[in-house]
C-alpha cells in the first residue's frame, strides 16, 4: 500500500515538474517587451566600451553586469548579435530553474517534501515582469533568493563563508536595484535575533557592504572627478522622471490600489462565506466537528482562482494573481503561531527579506501596487509554511486534499497563462497568443523569438532598413515615446543618446549630456513613425522637434515603414 502511495506521489511530482519545464521552454522563446530590449541595448553599450555614469545615463546601468557577462562570450565566439535574445532568455530560464532547485534543497532539510517542492515550484512559475531574460527585476529576485538561502544555511551551520556570500549577494542585489539597500537593515535585524555571534556577524556584513560601496563610489569619483560625477548623476535623474516622482504622489496611488485589492478580498471573503454555509450544513450531518473555518477559506481560494481564470481569458491586468498572493500572505500571518522554532525562523527570514524587497520596489519605481507585489515573492512563499502546518493540525484529511487541489489549480492556471498570454514585441500590453496573430522572428537579435505579427513585422522591416541605410560606426540616437531600442544591436553602431531606456524623456538635459560627452553627438537620429507620419509623442515634444530642425539640421531624411531616418550628412 505504501509503495502504491509513493508511486502516486512521485507521479504527481514528475507531472508538475514537466509542466514547469514546458513553461520554461515557452518563456525561453516568447515574452520580450521594451523593458527587456532596453536591458539588452544597455548591456551591449557597456560591452562596446561606453563608460558607466559618464557616457551611460541609464538609471538601471548597475544591473548590466550579469547580462553583459552572458552576452560577451556569445558575441566573441559568434561575432554577431543575431539570435542573442533567445540565448539570453534560455540563460535566464536555466538560472531560474537552478535557483528553484537550490530553494528546494535549502528548505528540504527542515520542511516536508510537499511544502519544499511546492515553494520551489511556485518560485519557478513567477517572474515579476514575465520575462525569462536576466534583466534587473529578475536579478533583484534572484540575488535576494541567494541572500536568503546562504543566510539561512549560515544560521543553521555557522559556516562563515556562507555569511560572506550572503553579504556579497546583498551587494549584487543593490547593484540590480539600488533601493534594495534597505534590505541591509533586515539582514542586520535577523542576525541580531538569530545569530549566536551577533556583533561579529553584523560587523562582518556591514564591513563587506561598506567596503564594496566605498570602492565603487571611489572608483567613479576618482576616474571622473567629483564635479563631473555629480553632474552626470543630476543629468541622469533629470531625464528619468518615472523613477523620481514625489513620495506623496505615489502614496496616494498606492492607497487607491490597496483599497481596490482590499475590496476584492472582502468580496471574495463574503461570497466564500455565503457559499460555505450550505456546504457546511450538508457536511455537518456526517461530521459535527467539520472545520468550518477551513471550508470558508477553501471557498474563498476557489473564488479567487475563478477570478484569475476570468482575468487570463480577458488578457487584462498581467499581475491579477497579486490578490491571491495577498490572500496567501495574510493567511500565513494569521497562522504564524502554528510553526515550530525552526519553521518560524525560516518564515521570519523570508518574510523580512521579501517584504523589504517589495518596499524597495515601491520606493524607487512608479509601478502600481499590484504589479509590485510579485517582487515580494519570498514573503509570499514563506506564507505557505504556516498555512500547511496549521492545516495539518486542524483542517482534517478532506480539507487538506482540497487545499492541495487549490494549489494545483493555481499552478495549472499559471501554466495556462504562460501559454495563452504573450508580452508582445510592440511594447503594448499583454495579448492572447492565438495562432493567427502569432509570428516567428527570422532575422536580427530577435531571431527565433515568437511574438505577435506586428512585433515580428517591426523587427523584420527595421532590421532590413538598418542594413540598407545605417553604416557600421554610425553614432545613432533612437527617439520615440515608448521606444524599441533593440535596433542598437542591428548594426555595429554607437549609441549616441544619454540613455537606451524604453521610456525616454527629451528636454535640455540631453544637451548637458553632449556638453560632457561632445564625441557622442549623433550623426543619425532615428525617430519613431509609421508610414511617414511621426508618432504622437514626438510631435507633442516641442523641444525635440526644435532641436532636430535648428541644431541637428539633417541634410537627408528617409521615411521607412516604422521609422524616420535623419542623416546629418548627405549619403
Amino acid at each position: 500500500m505504501n509503495a502504491v502511495k509513493t508511486v502516486k506521489n512521485n507521479s504527481i511530482y514528475i507531472l508538475f515538474t514537466l509542466i514547469a519545464v514546458g513553461c520554461g521552454l515557452v518563456w525561453s522563446f516568447t515574452n520580450l517587451g521594451y523593458d527587456g530590449e532596453y536591458q539588452i541595448a544597455m548591456c551591449n553599450r557597456l560591452l562596446q566600451g561606453d563608460k558607466m555614469f559618464l557616457e551611460m545615463w541609464e538609471p538601471h546601468q548597475t544591473s548590466a553586469f550579469l547580462p553583459a557577462a552572458l552576452m560577451w562570450p556569445y558575441i566573441r565566439i559568434l561575432g554577431t548579435t543575431t539570435g542573442i535574445v533567445v540565448y539570453l532568455q534560455i540563460c535566464g530560464t536555466l538560472i531560474r530553474g537552478a535557483l528553484a532547485f537550490f530553494v528546494y534543497k535549502t528548505l528540504r532539510g527542515d520542511l516536508s517534501k510537499p511544502i519544499s517542492y511546492g515553494i520551489a515550484l511556485l518560485y519557478f512559475m513567477i517572474s515579476p515582469k514575465d520575462y525569462a531574460l536576466p534583466e534587473f527585476s529578475n536579478q533583484q529576485l534572484w540575488f535576494s533568493t541567494l541572500l536568503l538561502c546562504c543566510l539561512w544555511n549560515y544560521l543553521k551551520s555557522g559556516r562563515r563563508y556562507l555569511l560572506i556570500l550572503s553579504a556579497g549577494f546583498l551587494c549584487l542585489e543593490v547593484l540590480a536595484y539600488p533601493s534594495c539597500a534597505i534590505v541591509f537593515t533586515g539582514v542586520v535585524l535577523l542576525l541580531n535575533r538569530y545569530s549566536p555571534c551577533r556583533k561579529r556577524d553584523i560587523l562582518t556584513v556591514t564591513a563587506i557592504c561598506a567596503v564594496s560601496a566605498a570602492a565603487m563610489c571611489g572608483y567613479f569619483m576618482l576616474s571622473m572627478g567629483p564635479d563631473t560625477f555629480a553632474k552626470c548623476i543630476s543629468g541622469m535623474l533629470s531625464l528619468e522622471p518615472t523613477h523620481t516622482k514625489s513620495m506623496g504622489t505615489r502614496m496616494m496611488q498606492y492607497g487607491k490600489d490597496a483599497l481596490r485589492q482590499f475590496l476584492v478580498l472582502a468580496a471574495a471573503g463574503g461570497t466564500g462565506f455565503a457559499l460555505s454555509l450550505p456546504v457546511y450544513a450538508l457536511l455537518s450531518r456526517r461530521d459535527r466537528k467539520y472545520p468550518g473555518r477551513w471550508l470558508w477559506l477553501s471557498c474563498c481560494f476557489f473564488i479567487l482562482l475563478g477570478g484569475f481564470l476570468a482575468n487570463i481569458l480577458s488578457a487584462k491586468d498581467r499581475c491579477a494573481y497579486s490578490v491571491i498572493f495577498l490572500f496567501l500572505t495574510g493567511l500565513g500571518f494569521w497562522h504564524r503561531k502554528s510553526m515550530n522554532s525552526r519553521e518560524r525562523q525560516i518564515y521570519c527570514c523570508a518574510s523580512v527579506i521579501g517584504s523589504l524587497e517589495f518596499l524597495a520596489t515601491l520606493l524607487l519605481s512608479d509601478l502600481p501596487l499590484p504589479v509590485s507585489v510579485p517582487y515580494g515573492l519570498l514573503m509570499i512563499l514563506a506564507a505557505l509554511i504556516p498555512i500547511e502546518r496549521q492545516a495539518l493540525k486542524s483542517a482534517g484529511p478532506v480539507i487538506i486534499r482540497v487545499l492541495y487541489c487549490c494549489y494545483a489549480c493555481f499552478i495549472l492556471l499559471l501554466a495556462f497563462r504562460c501559454i495563452y498570454i504573450r508580452t508582445p514585441l510592440t511594447g503594448k500590453p499583454q495579448i492572447c497568443s492565438t495562432l493567427p496573430g502569432i509570428g516567428l522572428s527570422r532575422s536580427g537579435p530577435s531571431l527565433g523569438l515568437i511574438s505577435n505579427e506586428a512585433g515580428v513585422s517591426l523587427q523584420k522591416e527595421s532590421y532590413s532598413e538598418w542594413k540598407q541605410w545605417i553604416r557600421p560606426g554610425d553614432k545613432v540616437w533612437i527617439v520615440g515615446g515608448v521606444v524599441d531600442t533593440l535596433g542598437y544591436l542591428y548594426e555595429d553602431v554607437e549609441a549616441a543618446g544619454p540613455s537606451t531606456i524604453s521610456t525616454p524623456t527629451y528636454n535640455e538635459g540631453v544637451l548637458d549630456y553632449w556638453d560632457i560627452n561632445p564625441h557622442k553627438f549623433p550623426n543619425v537620429v532615428i525617430a519613431e513613425s509609421y508610414m511617414g507620419s511621426l508618432s504622437y509623442d514626438i510631435l507633442a515634444n516641442k523641444w525635440l522637434l526644435s532641436w532636430l530642425e535648428n541644431e541637428f539640421r539633417p541634410q537627408k531624411i528617409i521615411d521607412g515603414k516604422y521609422w524616420r531616418y535623419y542623416f546629418r550628412e548627405t549619403r
